[in-house]
């Protein structure tokens, strides 16, 4: 139809310089209630039938969607080209209602926010008064798609709605318009909602700038007092400050130097030792680790290692095992004192037998990690450091 056509081309005309900028607005689909049955009388009196068989008919209420794309004018008021359309059924005066009819509307609107009068808020509910104005084509046929009457007319829109802003790019529409025939003088009505998308975002408000002031002159002579430097930020300033140079995390007593305080470092460790079958002679893969265990009790020189011996369950007796059991502890223990020169007065040794396996003892694999020591190295030393500003001291 010649209103479609139009519709089309001015979309096309209004999208194409506003795609690139912010606050373009679209409506992609605005559904409504179209009211139109207060005008009855007036348009069975322009809704002549071709024929002149004398025939006159009027339109019902219906459903309206429609389109729109608009651009903010400013952060509150945009224009908008909407295009819609009714469908519904028309109405002959002797009560038929065997025909269709649809009314195209095309208009452009100024949705002016109240917010350009008010003041802008950070309120998600955005109040607006809708003016506008445009050009209605309603058709009316009969079943077999014959045109029996048709009106083209200009109208204008007055309406009242609200935007609620979900985020800065979907808002949600509401609104009722009344709609004014021009050429007929009579109005119709509509209530409609919709989404509207914002391309780029809404346009921000203008902070205003304060106005420039002149410098105020003051004659009043400037005393300048030069103050005490404190060079290493520790609070002191550099005429009492004892110890310059302090490291900025640094706690300093009243002359600026560090503030000494003893802090406790605690020893825990372990000691695996694993024995071939009926034996008590340290591998040499184990002795790096034993080494290891020497050097933490040099330096902790307060800590004491408990040394137990383990053995699988094989052998000729339970005596033999718990024997085989003490020679293996008691070989480590000669190894740290020995080879190492740990005081033996620092080591126990005690040997369990084959009381407490760690593994089955009826695999080959479990009756291997059987035969160990496990030796447990406990102590502490106490040191005297600076204090800092992140230390917890006890």
């Amino acid at each position: 139809m010649k209103l479609n056509k139009i519709a089309l081309a001015l979309f096309a005309v209004t999208a194409a310089p506003l795609a690139a900028n912010a606050g373009v607005t679209i409506s992609p689909l605005l559904l409504g209630y179209h009211y139109s049955e207060g005008a009855d009388d007036d348009q069975a009196d322009l809704l002549k039938d071709y024929s002149g068989n004398g025939d006159s008919y009027y339109k019902e209420d219906g459903l309206y969607t429609g389109a729109a794309l608009g651009i903010e004018l400013t952060p509150s008021t945009q224009f908008q080209v909407e295009y819609g359309v009714s469908n519904t059924d028309a109405i002959r005066q002797d009560g038929s209602d065997s025909f269709d009819a649809e009314q195209e509307m095309i208009s452009g609107n100024f949705l002016i926010g109240t917010e350009e009068f008010t003041g802008y808020t950070d309120n998600a509910l955005k109040p607006y008064v809708l003016v506008g104005a445009g050009r209605s084509k309603l058709d009316i046929e009969n079943r077999a798609g014959d045109k029996v009457a048709n009106s083209t007319d200009t109208i204008g829109n007055l309406g009242l709605g609200a935007m609620y802003r979900i985020n800065d790019a979907l808002s949600l529409r509401g609104e009722a318009r009344a709609i004014h025939n021009f050429d007929n003088n009579w109005w119709e009505g509509m209530a409609l909602a919709g989404l509207e998308v914002v391309l780029g975002g809404h346009l921000a408000p203008t902070v205003a700038v304060p106005p420039m002031q002149e410098p105020v002159v003051d004659n009043t002579p400037v005393v300048v007092v030069e103050a005490d430097l404190d060079s290493d930020g520790d609070g002191v300033p550099d005429s009492i400050d004892a110890c310059p140079g302090t490291p900025m995390n640094v706690v300093v007593d009243e002359r600026g130097c560090p503030v000494p305080v003893d802090i406790t470092d605690e020893l825990k460790m372990e000691l695996r030792v694993f024995f071939d079958n009926d034996k008590s002679a340290i591998k040499n893969q184990y002795k790096p680790e034993i080494a290891k265990v020497a050097e933490k009790m040099r330096e902790y020189p307060n800590s004491t290692a408990r040394v137990e011996g383990h053995a699988s369950k094989t052998g000729p007796s339970a005596r033999y095992n718990q024997r085989l059991s003490e020679a293996r502890a008691v070989a480590v223990k000669s190894m740290l004192t020995n080879e190492f020169g740990i005081a033996p007065n620092r080591l126990s040794t005690v040997g369990y037998g084959y009381d407490n396996p760690i593994a089955s003892n009826d695999t080959e694999e479990g009756r291997a990690m059987n035969r160990r020591v496990y030796a447990i190295i406990t102590g502490d030393k106490t040191m005297t450091v600076e204090q800092t500003k992140d230390m917890v001291v006890q």
